[in-house]
């Protein structure tokens, strides 16, 4: 199913979506560094509430809008006609990656959630090597999207 009327925004609507993209990604690349940081400091320093704070603030101000306005001019670009081809195997592979980015997101709201209540469950190190997770699936996608195997 497509709507015809959206043909006209296509360009307006991909431009959207890739700037969503792009703002949702600079927070879920960032966001890991943040908190290897904050849990290097130790349960002990008043300067916790002040990342507890900042981490919020990402996750809430940036990082959650960005997800919903991607997905949001997302779904409106499947709706547009002549957007994507349904035969072809890429676009598969593409959602894929997008949906382990939507599960990346839910587990850094559960990970700041962690640390803010001071869950020693995961190192410093741990966080800075999640940064590879979002890393890696972007680079699959922009692959996808723009070589369309």
């Amino acid at each position: 199913m497509t709507i015809g009327a959206l043909a006209p925004a296509y360009r307006y609507l991909l431009a959207l979506h890739v700037i969503s993209v792009i703002v949702w990604m600079a927070g879920m690349l960032i966001l890991p560094l943040i908190y290897g940081r904050h849990r290097a400091l130790g349960p002990a320093l008043a300067d916790q509430a002040g990342f507890a704070a900042l981490e919020r603030l990402i996750f809430k101000r940036m990082v959650n809008p960005a997800m919903y306005a991607a997905w949001s001019f997302g779904i409106l670009l499947i709706l547009t006609p002549g957007a994507i081809s349904w035969d072809a195997w890429w676009w598969r592979v593409k959602f894929a990656a997008v949906l382990l980015l939507a599960w990346y997101h839910g587990a850094l709201s559960a990970w700041r959630r962690r640390l803010r209540d001071g869950d020693p469950r995961r190192r410093a190190g741990f966080y800075q090597t999640a940064v590879a997770i979002p890393l890696g699936l972007v680079v699959l996608i922009v692959a996808m999207v723009m070589i369309q195997p």
